[in-house]
Protein backbone atom coordinates (compact mmCIF):
# COMPACT_ATOMS: atom_id res chain seq x y z
CA UNK A 1 0.00 0.00 0.00
CA UNK A 2 1.04 3.04 -0.57
CA UNK A 3 1.16 5.10 2.78
CA UNK A 4 1.95 8.18 1.28
CA UNK A 5 -1.27 8.25 -0.37
CA UNK A 6 -2.52 7.09 2.77
CA UNK A 7 -2.28 9.72 4.60
CA UNK A 8 -3.13 12.29 2.29
CA UNK A 9 -6.57 10.51 0.64
CA UNK A 10 -8.94 12.66 2.10
CA UNK A 11 -6.33 16.43 1.91
CA UNK A 12 -5.36 15.89 -2.04
CA UNK A 13 -8.59 14.59 -3.43
CA UNK A 14 -10.57 18.13 -3.18
CA UNK A 15 -12.74 17.67 -6.41
CA UNK A 16 -14.20 14.06 -4.66
CA UNK A 17 -14.55 15.96 -1.49
CA UNK A 18 -17.05 19.21 -3.84
CA UNK A 19 -18.98 16.23 -4.67
CA UNK A 20 -19.64 14.61 -1.10
CA UNK A 21 -17.56 11.62 -2.08
CA UNK A 22 -16.10 9.47 0.85
CA UNK A 23 -13.11 6.92 -0.06
CA UNK A 24 -14.58 3.67 1.69
CA UNK A 25 -11.99 0.97 1.62
CA UNK A 26 -8.35 1.34 0.14
CA UNK A 27 -6.00 -1.28 -0.24
CA UNK A 28 -3.11 -2.83 -2.58
CA UNK A 29 -4.71 -2.57 -6.09
CA UNK A 30 -8.58 -2.08 -4.64
CA UNK A 31 -10.52 1.24 -3.75
CA UNK A 32 -13.90 1.72 -2.88
CA UNK A 33 -16.16 5.05 -2.65
CA UNK A 34 -19.13 6.16 -2.06
CA UNK A 35 -21.69 9.03 -3.17
CA UNK A 36 -24.75 9.86 -1.60
CA UNK A 37 -26.91 11.78 -4.38
CA UNK A 38 -27.77 15.46 -3.87
CA UNK A 39 -30.21 17.34 -6.00
CA UNK A 40 -27.53 19.64 -7.44
CA UNK A 41 -25.64 16.02 -8.71
CA UNK A 42 -28.58 15.25 -11.03
CA UNK A 43 -29.92 15.61 -14.68
CA UNK A 44 -33.03 17.08 -15.67
CA UNK A 45 -34.56 13.78 -14.82
CA UNK A 46 -33.61 13.59 -11.98
CA UNK A 47 -30.79 10.85 -11.97
CA UNK A 48 -27.27 10.94 -11.37
CA UNK A 49 -25.64 12.95 -14.05
CA UNK A 50 -23.51 10.98 -16.05
CA UNK A 51 -20.42 12.83 -15.28
CA UNK A 52 -20.65 12.91 -11.63
CA UNK A 53 -20.40 8.68 -12.32
CA UNK A 54 -17.83 9.29 -14.48
CA UNK A 55 -16.07 11.36 -12.13
CA UNK A 56 -16.90 9.18 -8.92
CA UNK A 57 -14.96 5.85 -10.97
CA UNK A 58 -11.96 8.38 -12.36
CA UNK A 59 -11.61 9.17 -8.75
CA UNK A 60 -11.85 5.37 -8.14
CA UNK A 61 -9.66 4.14 -10.51
CA UNK A 62 -6.83 6.87 -9.38
CA UNK A 63 -7.17 5.91 -5.75
CA UNK A 64 -6.70 2.18 -6.87
CA UNK A 65 -3.86 2.84 -9.11
CA UNK A 66 -1.73 4.93 -7.00
CA UNK A 67 -1.44 1.79 -4.37
CA UNK A 68 0.79 0.65 -7.41
CA UNK A 69 3.43 3.17 -7.08
CA UNK A 70 6.51 3.75 -4.79
CA UNK A 71 5.95 6.59 -2.56
CA UNK A 72 7.35 9.00 -4.21
CA UNK A 73 5.06 9.32 -6.90
CA UNK A 74 1.23 9.71 -7.87
CA UNK A 75 -0.65 8.60 -10.97
CA UNK A 76 -3.07 10.49 -13.74
CA UNK A 77 -5.32 9.65 -15.38
CA UNK A 78 -4.62 9.28 -19.70
CA UNK A 79 -7.79 7.78 -20.79
CA UNK A 80 -11.57 6.58 -19.29
CA UNK A 81 -13.98 4.40 -21.18
CA UNK A 82 -17.72 4.80 -19.62
CA UNK A 83 -20.22 2.33 -20.11
CA UNK A 84 -23.60 3.19 -18.87
CA UNK A 85 -25.66 0.37 -18.75
CA UNK A 86 -28.66 2.32 -16.72
CA UNK A 87 -29.92 5.49 -15.23
CA UNK A 88 -28.50 6.04 -11.96
CA UNK A 89 -31.64 6.39 -9.93
CA UNK A 90 -29.75 5.10 -6.50
CA UNK A 91 -30.05 7.15 -3.76
CA UNK A 92 -26.32 6.33 -2.84
CA UNK A 93 -23.74 4.45 -5.66
CA UNK A 94 -20.43 2.61 -5.22
CA UNK A 95 -17.54 2.74 -6.82
CA UNK A 96 -15.48 -0.42 -6.89
CA UNK A 97 -11.98 -0.21 -8.80
CA UNK A 98 -9.86 -2.53 -9.31
CA UNK A 99 -6.04 -2.92 -11.06
CA UNK A 100 -6.07 -5.40 -13.59
CA UNK A 101 -2.80 -4.91 -14.86
CA UNK A 102 0.49 -2.94 -12.95
CA UNK A 103 2.63 -1.60 -15.04
CA UNK A 104 5.89 1.02 -14.30
CA UNK A 105 4.61 3.28 -17.34
CA UNK A 106 0.99 2.44 -17.42
CA UNK A 107 -1.48 0.89 -14.84
CA UNK A 108 -5.10 -0.50 -16.32
CA UNK A 109 -8.18 -0.66 -14.03
CA UNK A 110 -11.37 -1.39 -14.21
CA UNK A 111 -14.35 -0.01 -12.38
CA UNK A 112 -18.08 -0.56 -11.39
CA UNK A 113 -20.49 1.89 -10.04
CA UNK A 114 -23.43 0.38 -8.50
CA UNK A 115 -26.45 1.29 -6.37
CA UNK A 116 -25.40 1.04 -3.13
CA UNK A 117 -29.29 -0.76 -1.57
CA UNK A 118 -29.97 -3.13 -4.97
CA UNK A 119 -26.53 -3.78 -6.23
CA UNK A 120 -27.65 -3.24 -9.48
CA UNK A 121 -24.44 -2.61 -11.94
CA UNK A 122 -25.40 1.19 -13.43
CA UNK A 123 -21.83 1.50 -14.91
CA UNK A 124 -18.57 -0.08 -15.88
CA UNK A 125 -15.57 2.18 -16.86
CA UNK A 126 -11.62 0.58 -17.61
CA UNK A 127 -8.94 3.22 -17.45
CA UNK A 128 -5.24 3.83 -17.51
CA UNK A 129 -3.05 5.89 -15.18
CA UNK A 130 0.63 6.70 -16.01
CA UNK A 131 2.95 7.13 -12.80
CA UNK A 132 4.24 10.65 -12.13
CA UNK A 133 7.22 11.37 -9.99
CA UNK A 134 6.20 14.06 -7.61
CA UNK A 135 8.15 16.33 -5.40
CA UNK A 136 7.67 16.07 -1.53
CA UNK A 137 7.22 19.87 -1.84
CA UNK A 138 4.56 19.98 -3.99
CA UNK A 139 2.41 18.83 -1.19
CA UNK A 140 3.26 20.95 1.74
CA UNK A 141 0.08 22.84 2.42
Amino acid sequence: MNQFYEERKNEKQSFLTALGGKLEKIESGKAVLSLKKEDWLTQHLGYFHGGVITSLADSAGGAAAVTMVPENYQVVTSELTMHFLRPAVADEVIATAEVIKPGKQLIIVECSVTDKETGKLIAKAIGTWIPVKIEDAMFKG
